[in-house]
């Protein structure tokens, strides 16, 4: 299994068991306490079909086995060499590679004239609102994250989101003030021409 095979909740999943034997279970009460099903969809079926597709490729084999009474078996899973490779290949891959993620509000954006200035100042707004609120709650999760004293490192990625949120609200800001003041030419008709038709009929 190459890298590329490694999903998001895999990758997590041995990045937790990275850092010594475990089962499961607690793999994915580490991944919420760090916060990081603010990345991934995660839940008990998740990690464990990502720790059988990890099992199968040789990333992570079985250490333990613990029966209590009519409790179902506890098994506990621990990273091979190659998984440890693995991992830091991908981790790498993935900082380092600075492909664009096509996320929809730029393609919006890129007809937004399609709307009257009123409309699109107004829907920009809620966007505003709803992003401010967005870094509230990030700000909120890191700050309870750092009262029980999990390590900043693991917190990176909420940091960044709470920068680009951040300045994306600037953004906005300045973007609405211009749509309302008139500043910001609208329904140009080199870029949209039926518009003039329709304007001037």
């Amino acid at each position: 299994m190459g890298t590329e095979l490694l999903t998001p909740v895999a990758t997590l999943v041995l990045s937790v068991l990275s850092e010594g034997p475990n089962h499961p279970y607690e793999i994915l009460a580490t991944l919420r306490k760090r916060g990081d099903d603010r990345l991934v969809r995660l839940n008990a079926g998740a990690v464990y079909h990502a720790v059988e597709k990890l099992g199968s490729g040789g990333y992570v084999r079985v250490v333990g086995v613990e029966q209590e009474g009519n409790r179902p078996a506890r098994t506990t899973y621990a990273v091979t060499p190659a998984g440890a490779e693995a991992l830091v290949r991908r981790v790498g891959e993935l900082v380092a590679d600075p492909t664009p993620e096509y996320p929809r509000f730029p393609v919006g954006l890129s007809m937004l004239d399609e709307l009257d200035a009123d409309e699109a100042a107004r829907l920009l707004h809620d966007r505003r609102e709803a992003t401010a609120e967005r870094a509230r709650g990030l700000r909120a999760r890191v700050q309870d994250a750092l009262g029980r004293e999990v390590p900043r490192r693991y917190l990176l990625d909420a940091l960044l989101d709470i920068e680009i949120a951040d300045a994306q609200v600037r953004w906005l800001d300045t973007t609405v003030a211009e749509l309302r003041s008139g500043a910001l030419d609208w329904h140009d008709e080199r870029r949209c021409p039926h518009r003039t038709t329709q304007e001037t009929s």
